[in-house]
C-alpha cells in the first residue's frame, strides 16, 4: 500500500463524512417540514415586504424573500413571519397562505408544495446513506489492502 492509495482512501473517507454529515444535519429539518406541512394549521397571511437577493450573478442564483404578518385564530395574536424560498411573484401587499402551530404560532412558515414535501426527505436521506457507504466501503477497502500487505 502506496502514499498514493492513503492519500485516495483518505480522501474518501473524508469526502464521506462531508456527504453524509450535509444529508444528516438537513433530514430531520426536511422531515420536520414535511410532517408540519400536513398536520399544522392555516391562515392567510399579509405580505409585509417582498424582495431579492442575488447569490451570484448568473442564472438561477437569485434568492426570493417575505416578510408577513397573520393573526392566529386559536390565540387572536398577530405573529410575524419571515421565508428566504418565496416564489418570485410574491409581491408586498399579497395575500398568501401561511401554516403554523396552534400550539405555538410563533413558529410558522411558508406551506411546502407535494414536491417539496417528499423531495427533501428523500434527497437527504439518501445524502446521509451515500456519506455512510463512502465512509465503510473505503474503510473496507483499507483493510483489504493492509491484509493484502501482511501476507
Amino acid at each position: 500500500m502506496g502514499l498514493d492509495d492513503v492519500i485516495g482512501l483518505t480522501f474518501c473517507v473524508i469526502a464521506g463524512i462531508a456527504i453524509g454529515a450535509a444529508g444528516y444535519l438537513n433530514f430531520g429539518d426536511a422531515w420536520r417540514r414535511a410532517l408540519n406541512s400536513r398536520d399544522w394549521a392555516r391562515t392567510t397571511a399579509r405580505i409585509t415586504r417582498a424582495w431579492n437577493v442575488n447569490l451570484g450573478g448568473g442564472p438561477g442564483t437569485t434568492r426570493y424573500n417575505v416578510n408577513y404578518t397573520f393573526t392566529a385564530p386559536e390565540t387572536g395574536g398577530s405573529y410575524y413571519g419571515h421565508s428566504e424560498g418565496a416564489a418570485p411573484d410574491m409581491k408586498t401587499g399579497d395575500d398568501v397562505e401561511v401554516m403554523y402551530d396552534p400550539k405555538g404560532p410563533f413558529n410558522n412558515e411558508l406551506p411546502l408544495n407535494s414536491f417539496e414535501r417528499w423531495f427533501y426527505p428523500i434527497a437527504f436521506g439518501s445524502l446521509t446513506v451515500v456519506g455512510a457507504v463512502f465512509v465503510i466501503g473505503s474503510l473496507a477497502v483499507a483493510a483489504v489492502m493492509v491484509a493484502d500487505q501482511i501476507r
